[in-house]
Parts: structure tokens; C-alpha cells; sequence
């Protein structure tokens, strides 16, 4: 059976999706232990030298996630 095909699949891709917004995403990391949560266009010119390996990798991405904690 091809994975495509199977109906645990089919199920999973027919839910309906809800993205979460900018707050909810910083919310669930300070949650999660972060010190700071930031949000990065991939179109920053920052980015260039990791550009190509994060398209890659997540050839959708828009924005990227930074979390921040401070260490000893």
C-alpha cells in the first residue's frame, strides 16, 4: 500500500487546519522556558548565508521562530 493511500493518512490530511498566530506562538514558548520569542522574515538579508539550507529543508518557510534562553 502506498502511504499516499492509506486512511490514517487521507484522515490526517482531510482535518481542517488552524495556523496559530504570532501571539500564540510566543505564548506557547515563553511557556515552554523560553526567555524570548522572535520572529524572523526569511527575507531578511540576515538570513542570506542559512537562506538556501532553511529552504531546503522547509521549502514553505515564510517566517522563522527564534527562541532565546539565557545560559550560565
Amino acid at each position: 500500500m502506498d502511504i499516499k493511500t492509506h486512511p490514517t493518512v487521507i484522515a490526517y490530511q482531510a482535518r481542517p487546519t488552524n495556523p496559530l498566530s504570532a501571539e500564540e506562538l510566543r505564548r506557547i514558548g515563553l511557556e515552554s522556558g523560553a526567555d524570548d520569542v522572535g520572529f524572523v522574515s526569511i527575507d531578511r538579508p540576515e538570513l542570506d548565508s542559512d537562506r538556501e539550507d532553511i529552504l531546503r529543508m522547509f521549502p514553505a518557510t515564510r517566517t522563522v521562530v527564534c527562541l532565546i534562553c539565557r545560559m550560565n
